[in-house]
């Protein structure tokens, strides 16, 4: 009978292992939505408009495999015991994948402004690739915290102090933005 427990305990474990090995791939991958969202609107200034449709479709494809890990993910998560681990981690998932579907969302108002040819002043796109910038370094310090969760929690506290700093200053600049429209 107790073998049987270690054989339980060494699945849940791998299990978990899984889980986080996956997750951590998702997140990465979130991350770089927003970066390639940067690349976007970088060859938008520069006048690339073929180069921003590129990143554009290479950002959609990136959603996808956002959602793709996303689903791995949970269902790992669904062969693990109920735990408060499962609940929570489900909800980063999610919550990472919500925000790769906000960036394609971004990406696909940029694509409607591209192809319907829209004069858009050059000082809007600088506000909004400083928007995109300040959002880059958001998640990649969103990214630094969650990998810095096994280690110290000053660490990991420092991190979601900047998480929440950036995310104050992107409001602001989002609000400042859609004033100017």
């Amino acid at each position: 009978m107790a073998e049987k427990g270690l054989l339980k305990e060494w699945l849940t474990r791998r299990r978990r292992n899984r889980s986080i090995e996956l997750a951590y791939k998702q997140m990465k991958s979130s991350v770089e939505t927003v970066v390639e969202l940067r690349r976007c609107l970088t060859a938008i200034m520069e006048g690339n408009f073929s180069e921003a449709e590129k990143s554009i479709g290479r950002l959609f494809l990136m959603e996808v495999d956002v959602d793709e890990l996303r689903r791995k993910v949970l269902i790992e998560l669904a062969k693990e015991e109920p735990s408060k681990f499962r609940e929570d981690f489900a909800h980063l998932v999610q919550g990472l994948d919500v925000m790769a579907d906000h960036v394609k969302d971004s990406a696909r108002s940029l694509l409607v402004l591209l192809r319907g040819k829209k004069i858009v002043p050059k000082e809007d796109w600088a506000s909004y690739l400083n928007l995109v910038d300040n959002v880059v370094l958001c998640t990649r310090a969103l990214l630094r915290a969650i990998e810095e969760l096994t280690g110290k929690s000053e660490e990991v506290m420092r991190y979601v102090v900047e998480v929440d700093r950036l995310e104050n200053v992107i409001d602001e600049q989002y609000v400042s933005i859609m004033e100017m429209l």
